[in-house]
């Protein structure tokens, strides 16, 4: 129940911010981009969805070994197979639907454009921290409308530490403060664009609810051995759109969405396959109190790891689920089981009650120890899962991880 007096404030805010935000969009060169405008009620409206970060890798068995987890790209190009990242698994998804996409590539433009072969999609690349990045959007946004009239714009967004120059896997005394500070301010240049073009989209362009798919990692929500700077990343991309969260939510008198996903180890490309890289992810197990088992530890077992297609498939749920309905229709038992935090169903209950104490004093406390690992006792996380009935306006963390990843 809001009070006379908090709707008095609540006026006073979003008044200020049409005027402040305006300063924000025009730092942002968005003053300035190609018009368009979203109208729902338009004849044979239909939205776009825009996906950041896609990559398509040519497979090399040798490098890339026969893991069941591999994501392929289903239309070969001149004889070759490409492997998908989770971004091009959710176009893979949407394509098959028939769906209008804007997708941003780390790979090859032209190359991507051959794979798609599909004149709903429009391909760019750039980098997604440069203020230049919304100019390319707006300019093929401004052309599909032209084409056909936009509904509705929705988000699934993705940039990879790794794929930026970024080298997972050092500890502390190996990583300079400097690639920290890096990951964390490339990620905020990243977050600030998308922001902005939430914003423009809910204010200036004729759009009244906003929903975004960020894809990150387990390690936004748990400091962990050996990922100082990747978790630095993924931490900045956590808490600046729960900031954008609220504050958009008040500001513009919108419902927006966000939708945070972390996945756990995801096959990707030969990443797993480097031996150093494995080395420390063991290592990383160990120190962090939930060691992976002995026959992963001495080579003769796989390392756990989720499929692009799982993340995909949660993805397009929670992007593509209308208002009212449930995100959980036709899920998958793989993906849901990978819900659940590397756990079963039935041990993560008991960990769960375990992790609950009460001392002879009566103090109430939640000590998860060596009960259950950080990401699990995470705020505003469900598990086994999608929140349901699909709402406006709100922020739900998804954990994923595959059987056996506990760390």
């Amino acid at each position: 129940m809001v009070s006379p007096l908090q709707k008095t404030i609540i006026e006073t805010l979003r008044r200020d911010f049409q005027q402040e935000v305006a300063i924000f969009l025009t730092k942002a060169g968005l003053d300035a981009a190609p018009q368009f405008r979203v109208d729902r009620q338009a004849k044979h409206a239909a939205p776009v969805y825009i996906l950041t970060g896609a990559s398509f890798t040519l497979y090399d068995q040798a490098k890339h070994g026969n893991e069941l987890t591999h994501a392929f790209w289903e239309t070969p190009l001149a004889g070759h197979r490409y492997l998908m990242n989770n971004t091009a698994a959710i176009l893979q998804n949407l394509v098959k639907d028939g769906c209008r996409v804007l997708l941003h590539t780390r790979s090859d433009p032209d190359l991507t454009r051959q794979l798609v072969n599909n004149p709903d999609v429009r391909v760019i690349q750039g980098d997604l921290g440069d203020p230049e990045i919304l100019q390319s959007m707006y300019r093929e946004l401004a052309g599909m409308a032209a084409e056909r009239p936009i509904s509705d714009v929705a988000m699934a967004l993705y940039q990879s530490f790794a794929q930026n120059s970024g080298e997972p896997f050092k500890p502390m005394h190996k990583e300079a403060v400097e690639e920290v500070e890096r990951a964390a301010s490339r990620r905020l240049r990243f977050i600030y664009n998308m922001a902005a073009m939430g914003y423009d989209l809910l204010m200036n362009r004729g759009q009244d609810n906003l929903r975004i798919v960020s894809l990150s990692a387990l390690a936004a929500n748990r400091a962990s051995y050996g990922l100082l700077a990747d978790a630095a990343d993924k931490f900045m991309n956590e808490l600046a759109w729960r900031t954008f969260y609220l504050e958009s939510n008040i500001s513009t008198g919108k419902p927006v969405s966000v939708f945070q996903i972390n996945p756990g180890i995801t096959t990707a490309c030969d990443t797993y396959r480097d031996p150093q890289a494995m080395k420390t992810v063991l290592q990383e197990s160990i120190a962090d109190g939930f060691p992976l088992s002995d026959d992963i530890l001495r080579g003769t077992a796989p390392i756990p790891q989720l499929s692009a297609h799982d993340v995909a498939w949660i993805t397009n749920a929670l992007l593509r689920t209308p208002e009212g309905a449930n995100p959980n229709d036709g899920m998958p038992d793989e993906v849901k089981a990978t819900l659940y935090g590397g756990f079963s169903p039935q041990e993560l209950r008991q960990r769960l009650l375990a992790a609950i104490t009460i001392d002879s004093d009566g103090g109430a406390g939640i000590d998860n120890g060596s009960i259950l690992p950080d990401h699990i006792l995470t705020p505003g996380t469900t598990y086994g899962a999608l929140p349901s009935p699909m709402k406006g306006g709100v922020y739900k963390r998804i954990s994923m991880a595959p059987r056996g990843q506990e760390f």
